[in-house]
């Protein structure tokens, strides 16, 4: 072999080389993040027992308990469900089911009357703090614009 064809042979291997391990590089891939789940396992159980059932649990018991409950009557719940569910009341969408706006409701009156916080009443309706911070702050703002 002539000097000129071991330089040639060498800048291909060279290039080759370079090609491989760029090859290499781009086919090594980073761990894979992990994907977020909508909902947490306790979340989840919310499609057995949630805070809808709750409230009818507590409305057909005939000693008084929706009204200690929510602070109000049942007939005065369901007259503000109808005058603010319409205008706040979320789509359902083909990842997840919304949230029924009775539910909401009922947070934000829970909220109002005991002051527990939005942990604690995550635990009791199933539903993420995030999400009763959004609810209490909405019906708030068109309960005062009532």
């Amino acid at each position: 072999m002539s000097d000129t064809e071991t330089e040639i042979a060498l800048s291909a291997f060279t290039v080759l080389m370079s090609a491989y391990n760029l090859y290499l590089l781009l086919k090594k891939k980073k761990n894979p993040r992990q994907r977020r789940r909508w909902l947490t396992t306790h979340h989840k159980t919310r499609y057995h027992y949630d805070g809808t059932r709750l409230l009818n649990n507590l409305n057909q018991e005939p000693s008084g308990q929706f009204d200690n409950f929510c602070r109000m009557s049942s007939i005065d719940f369901e007259y503000l469900l109808q005058l603010i569910g319409p205008r706040i009341k979320k789509q359902d969408t083909v990842f997840r089911e919304s949230i029924p706006t009775n539910v909401r409701l009922a947070v934000t009156l829970r909220f109002l009357a005991t002051g527990n916080s939005f942990k604690s009443l995550h635990y009791l309706f199933k539903v993420s703090p995030q999400v009763i911070s959004l609810s209490v702050k909405r019906y708030v703002r068109h309960c005062v614009l009532l």
